[in-house]
């Protein structure tokens, strides 16, 4: 009933609770000594930092009693102690400060005074608890060295300076100090008659190293004065005790009886648990575990509650040391806050429970948990025997081993350090321990009885934090969570620094168990703490810090990127977190971190933001960039955090980003491709460079072209402006790594949602690999580094990797012709860099002067030209010609050295009029040459029969012509004949080139080909006016470029436009007057607008009007037999290594032969023609003129030998002359011999002889049967005339009229026909038989075509009267 009203009481009055609050107490320290460490004076340099740490090292001491008994002592330092906190040090003896430790330096005798008088106050302050204390004073250093040393090996511990003064006592002596420095600071510096404690002096720079032991000493003296109170406390008799109270309990007990057995009862109870809680201080855990069961029990039956979960406080407390001791040497990490969180330490903490061999050890069996009757019945004996030993112990301790300083010497105990060493744990439990699975049954039974008493609340807060992380330790996040929850529900009159605090505690509580959400909640709310409204001091730092720490909380990252490839977390709050955290930046006065966290925000939250958010946040951007530019570098914070950049890498929004190769004629080029060898096979499955295409797939990011080095470079960007203004990117630039890379920045101006494309430029400075990462940005007042592996939600590579070759010369070409105003249309005309045109009349040479400058400081090494043009090869090397040699010997150009080298030009043209006729046909052409062979050979039946006059085409074409057909004479003019569209006259044709000239034979004998000319202002017609486009391509390389194989290329674009100059229209051969020439009868036509000198021979020139022809003889020795023999045995030997049939032989042995005399015709007649009236010349060429058969048969030296004779019989003489001259009537014999001088037998051949009478006026008559009578055949078959073999005919001729007449004596050859008609059947069968089966190596060119050899000149017979 009391105790209900107790509580009563205690909840009723409203009194301010005198105890704050320590949120960093662990069940622990309970069992530890409390001292407090503070230090002293005005400064606190780094030297006193090193003393701190010295004295908190010492954090157990071991201490071995004279019966052999370790007392493992804990010491707990702190540097602040509320006074009214002893208060409560009857309650709980653990809240006592029982030790003071002061720290302070002085360079003064009067900052060491007021050293020791505030060591002194202090003192005073707690002398309530008090047992002793230490001062620690650090003193300058001396004037002078090692002059004055002592050279003293030590001394005693302590030095009296004057035996009147009391303090001399207390001063402790370093004798290290006097070895080193040769004086003490004790000789120079005393202090004050009032300073009581004891005291040890150190230098400013000594090491300290006997510090440790007097801190052992001193935890000494604590043990012991510990040590005899609970000594003092074991003697007292029940009847003898004193209650002891809680703060403010004491008015509950004003006016009841104290002498009743209830609180008797409540006295032992509550002495019970005192004298336990000093046994838990002293290192005696067991008594003290059955001293709290004992106190337990008694309090609980007299239902004194406060006191109740004080015991059950410490069960826990004392079987937390059991069976986890190692939390005792788990000393807190200073972690870099830059570091992100990694493995929770909850995580690890079912496997350390696991690992505890003192909790796997644990069996409490059911007679272990007795009735608690009997255990009562135990306490007095135990608690006698326990203070008989102790008084034992101790009295002889005191008797036996005392100083006369009153400190215990090392004779009667050792003290010993083990702060870094592990103590033994004992390997059997107690059998009244509490079960770790019922540790949080307990702390909570201990809760629920301190929230009965209001005055309790700070002991209940405490008590539940213990809970927690006792918890935390056993891997039971929800009892975590339960306690935690409890702790907020206090309400706490506290201050706003301890809620603070409370707040932090609460926040490393939920981190621990993985709740980090709640975590950063709480940290969230503590950083607001600090700056409520209301807060005198706010305290924008601690705002900062900790809203930065709550990061992990909401699943952000300090860096940028890690937040969105995550994508986790809750946007809105994000975004409300990262305001708060700008805000604070700003209150700081921290314009960069202000404007990173911006940015930061931008990039991160860019996508769950509306348009207007954006735009709002970016021109919150824009102002705070106005105050501290933004750029991408790490930001260090004063406590070491690191903030990674941030980039704003969707501001401009990239829509595509390529790399450009140089421009086309500055491309490196391979000079020479080494092919790897696949062996003696042309195919093998064994790939070789399986190895190089899988090294190119991996690398499916690696540009295939290449840069140069020193060369400007491009890459071009599509961007996109997403806000809705207008946005400027300034200093654009090229991000790259590996070789030096020089970027040039770039400026652009960006209108909202417009993709705008942009070209970033720079220069590689060496040879090497380039890595391309992205590109730079300057917007809205940040710098930032937009790489392509963080622009998620395109397809880009991380990277470009482009290899860039050592450097090559550059050269710039002009020429010293004009330009052309169209460019090329040919193959690769992206090389082109320049262009020339040029007009030429056809057959007209011209010149063109090239100059070539090395633009670069490397010298060209090595310089090549190569033409490609629209016209076929042969046609190229006359038109365009260049001195390689010239070329070569100009070589090396120095740098901004020019040279120039000469392209000779001339206007190669086909002078050859085409054919328009339909047997104008080539020779060249397999399919048609049959059929013409068949028309000369029955055109030449038709001529030996004597079919009359020779061809009407001669007689049309020479109507108007008089003279000897040698002589040169007009023909019609151009303008008044047709043009006929053919072929060779298309413009489209790639080549003017045609093997399609010359003429062909119609009647009996062979005729000029007449060929209409084109009409009058025909210019722009067909076949007037060829255009010849052509490519001068220079390869150049030098320097380390050409040492690795590459060189450039550019071309000069050049236009030649040919116009028509002289045009052979039509051709003849005649035989001349000697049998080793011919004459070859040209029409040539003038088809300029000018007057034409044509020069035909060395001293023959004719002028020839505008559009006017005129036809010219130009006599031309034959061509030999041996030549015409040579070339058929080529054909035919080509011919067999071909393996072909009979057919492509017959035809190929004409082509060849007709080849040979084209050839002959074209080297050896020249025409040269000269515009009068200008100095423009040039030179007609026949090259590609086609003769036929009979053309050929006059061309080609006869391989018939003749040989003539005439007898007559009046005079009986033998005439061999040409001219023969006899009388009508008469008769006469002509004796004709042939012989065969070639290297074949002839076969089939025809001796023929007429007369005929010659007009001389292109007329002959051959109708001659009233003139002339013939004796004897005057047509002989001569089947075969074997080689060099002769035969001889002869017949008698009678003239019946005088006058002048010719004997046309001829020779000719009819093909075989039959043969070739049964090749022709056999053709399918041939083709597995040899060609030599058919026809024979013997076949004869000659057997094979129609061919008539005449006797040159005629013989002239003049026939006279009688």
């Amino acid at each position: 009933m009391r105790a209900n009203v107790s509580v009563i009481m205690s909840h009723g009055v409203n009194e301010q609770i005198l105890l704050r609050p320590d949120f960093e107490q662990n069940a622990l320290h309970h069992g530890c000594l409390l001292v407090l460490l503070r230090g002293v004076g005005p400064s606190k340099p780094r030297t006193l930092q090193k003393a701190f740490n010295k004295v908190r090292h010492v954090s157990n001491v071991k201490i071995n009693e004279s019966s052999g008994v370790t007392r493992d002592i804990w010491i707990r330092y702190i540097h602040e102690y509320p006074v009214e906190n002893n208060d409560w040090g009857d309650f709980q003896s653990h809240r006592r400060l029982l030790g003071l430790i002061t720290i302070g330096k002085f360079d003064t005798q009067t900052e060491l005074n007021e050293l020791c008088r505030q060591h002194e106050s202090l003192k005073v302050r707690y002398s309530s608890t008090l047992y002793d204390s230490r001062a620690i004073f650090f003193g300058p250093s001396p004037e002078k060295a090692a002059a004055d040393r002592v050279n003293s090996a030590g001394g005693d511990q302590q030095v009296l300076y004057s035996s009147s003064s009391p303090a001399n006592e207390n001063i402790n002596v370093n004798s290290n100090e006097v070895e080193k420095y040769g004086t003490r600071l004790q000789d120079e510096f005393t202090t004050p008659s009032n300073f009581k404690a004891q005291a040890f002096f150190y230098r400013e720079q000594d090491s300290c190293a006997d510090l440790e032991s007097h801190i052992a000493e001193f935890v000494n003296a604590l043990f012991w004065v510990l040590e005899s109170k609970r000594l003092d406390r074991s003697r007292e008799k029940a009847e003898k005790m004193s209650m002891l109270f809680a703060p403010l309990e004491k008015r509950d007990f004003v006016g009841l009886d104290m002498d009743s057995r209830a609180n008797r009862r409540r006295c032992v109870g509550r002495v019970t648990k005192n004298f336990a809680d000093l046994s838990l201080q002293a290192g005696l855990v067991r008594d003290a575990l059955n001293l709290y069961h004992t106190a337990c029990e008694i309090l609980r039956a007299i239902g004194d509650l406060l006191w109740v979960g004080a015991c059950e406080e410490g069960l826990c407390s004392a079987s937390i040391m059991f069976m986890y001791p190692h939390l005792r040497y788990n000393e807190p990490l200073h972690r870099n806050a830059s570091l992100q969180d990694g493995l929770l330490p909850l995580r690890n903490a079912t496997e350390r429970l696991r690992a505890n061999d003192t909790t796997s050890k644990m069996h409490v069996s059911k007679q272990q948990h007795s009735s608690r009757d009997d255990l009562q019945e135990n306490i007095p004996t135990c608690q006698m025997t326990s203070a008989s030993s102790s008084c034992s112990s101790v009295s002889s301790i005191l008797t036996t081993n005392s100083s006369p300083s009153g400190t215990p010497t090392s004779s009667s105990s050792t003290s010993t350090i083990s702060a870094a060493q592990h103590g033994t744990i004992a390997t059997e439990l107690p059998n009244n321990i509490i079960k770790p699975e019922e540790l949080h049954t307990y702390y909570r039974r201990a809760i629920i009885n301190y929230s009965k008493y209001k005055i309790a609340i700070i002991i209940e807060t405490e008590a539940a934090l213990k809970a927690a992380r006792i918890c935390v330790e056993q891997n039971r996040p929800l009892d975590v969570a339960m306690f935690l929850q409890n702790v907020l529900y206090l309400n706490v009159n506290m201050s706003e620094p301890d809620r603070i605090k409370r707040f932090e505690v609460i926040t490393d509580l939920y981190q621990q168990i993985g709740y980090r959400r709640k975590a950063a909640f709480f940290q969230r709310l503590t950083a607001l703490k600090y700056v409520q409204q209301g807060n005198p001091n706010p305290d924008w730092t601690q705002t900062y810090r900790l809203m930065l720490e709550s990061f992990s909380g909401y699943l952000l990252s300090l860096d940028p990127m890690e937040v969105i490839d995550n994508a986790a977390g809750w946007p809105a709050l994000q975004i409300d977190l990262l305001q708060g955290l700008i805000a604070a930046a700003r209150r700081l006065g921290q314009s960069a971190l202000a404007t990173r966290h911006m940015t930061f925000l931008l990039q991160t939250q860019w996508v769950h933001m509306s348009p207007t958010e954006q735009s709002d946040m970016c021109v919150q951007l824009q102002n705070l960039s106005a105050q501290c530019e933004g750029s991408p570098v790490p930001l260090v914070l004063e406590s070491g955090t690191i903030i990674p950049p941030a980039n704003l890498t969707d501001l401009p929004y990239c829509m595509d980003l390529s790399v450009r190769d140089l421009p086309a004629h500055l491309r490196p080029q391979r000079i020479k491709i080494v092919k790897a060898d696949s062996g003696p096979f042309l195919f093998t499955p064994i790939h070789l460079n399986s190895l190089d295409r899988r090294e190119k797939k991996r690398e499916k990011n690696k540009i295939a072209f290449f840069w140069v080095q020193n060369d400007l470079s491009e890459v071009t960007l599509r961007l996109r402006n997403p806000l809705p203004f207008e946005l400027t990117v300034s200093d654009m630039r090229l991000l790259t790594n590996g070789i030096v890379f020089e970027s040039l920045p770039q400026t652009v101006i960006l209108q909202p949602n417009v993709a705008t494309a942009v070209a970033l430029h720079g220069t590689p400075i060496e040879g090497g690999q380039l890595e391309i990462q992205g590109y730079s940005t300057h917007a809205l007042g940040v710098k930032s580094n937009c790489r392509l592996k963080n622009m998620h939600g395109r397809k880009f590579p991380p990277n470009y990797l482009v290899d860039v070759i050592p450097a090559l010369p550059r050269i710039t070409v002009k020429t010293s012709l004009p330009q052309t105003a169209t460019f090329s249309q040919l193959a690769s005309s992206d090389i082109v860099i320049t262009s020339a045109s040029l007009t030429l009349y056809n057959g007209e040479s011209s010149t063109c002067i090239i100059t070539i400058t090395n633009e670069s400081p490397i010298s060209v090494e090595h310089l090549e030209i190569s033409i490609n043009s629209n016209v076929e090869q042969e046609t190229q090397k006359n038109i365009f010609r260049i001195d390689e040699k010239e070329l070569q010997s100009k070589l090396p150009i120095k740098p901004s050295i020019s040279t120039d080298f000469t392209v000779h030009i001339y206007g190669e043209a086909d002078f050859i009029c085409p054919i328009t006729s339909q047997s104008a046909t080539s020779v060249h052409s397999s399919s048609t040459v049959t059929a013409a062979l068949q028309t000369d050979y029955h055109g030449a039946n038709l001529g030996i029969g004597g079919a009359g006059p020779r061809s009407h085409s001669l007689q049309c074409s020479t109507h108007s012509s008089s003279g000897h057909g040698s002589l040169p004479s007009r023909v019609n003019s151009p303008n008044q004949q047709q043009f006929t569209y053919n072929r060779r006259n298309d413009p489209n044709n790639l080549s003017f080139r045609s093997s399609t000239s010359g003429g062909t034979t119609t009647g009996g004998t062979p005729s000029l080909m007449a060929l209409s000319l084109p009409a009058a202002g025909g210019q722009s017609g067909h076949g007037f006016g060829q255009h010849v486009e052509a490519q001068f391509r220079v390869k150049y390389s030098g320097g380390e470029g050409m040492q690795e194989g590459y060189c450039r290329q550019c071309a000069i674009s050049f236009n030649l436009e040919l116009l028509p100059s002289a045009q052979i229209t039509s051709w003849d051969v005649l035989p001349a007057e000697i049998p080793s020439q011919f004459y070859l009868v040209l029409d040539v036509s003038n088809l300029t607008a000018q007057e034409m000198s044509l020069n035909y021979t060395n001293n023959k020139s004719i002028l020839i009007e505008a559009k006017e022809s005129c036809r010219v003889p130009i006599p031309v020795d034959r061509c030999s037999l041996e030549q015409v023999v040579a070339a058929r045995e080529a054909e035919y030997t080509e011919n067999m290594e071909k393996d072909l049939c009979y057919r492509t032989q017959l035809l190929s042995f004409s082509d060849s032969i007709s080849k040979l005399c084209s050839e002959h015709v074209a080297e050896r007649v020249k025409i040269s023609w000269l515009l009068t009236g200008t100095d423009i010349q040039g030179i007609a060429s026949l090259n590609g003129i086609v003769l036929t058969s009979s053309m050929i048969d006059l061309t080609t030296v006869s391989p018939l030998q003749w040989s003539k004779n005439a007898e007559f019989s009046t005079t009986n003489k033998n005439i061999c002359t040409i001219e023969i001259v006899c009388a009508a009537g008469q008769s006469a014999i002509l004796y004709v011999s042939v012989r065969n001088q070639s290297a074949q037998p002839l076969r089939n051949l025809v001796l023929t002889i007429k007369f005929y009478q010659d007009y001389l006026n292109g007329i002959e008559n051959y109708n001659l049967d009233t003139r002339i009578a013939i004796s004897g055949p005057n047509r002989v078959s001569i089947p075969l005339l074997e080689k060099y073999a002769q035969i001889q005919h002869e017949c008698t001729v009678i003239f019946f009229t005088p006058g002048r007449f010719k004997a046309s004596i001829q020779c000719c050859s009819k093909p075989q026909i039959a043969q070739h008609n049964a090749v022709q059947r056999l053709d399918n069968s041939l083709r597995a038989m040899q060609v030599c089966d058919i026809i024979g190596s013997t076949a004869s060119y000659h057997e094979q075509q129609e061919h008539i050899w005449k006797f040159i000149p005629p013989i002239e017979v003049t026939v006279i009267d009688q």
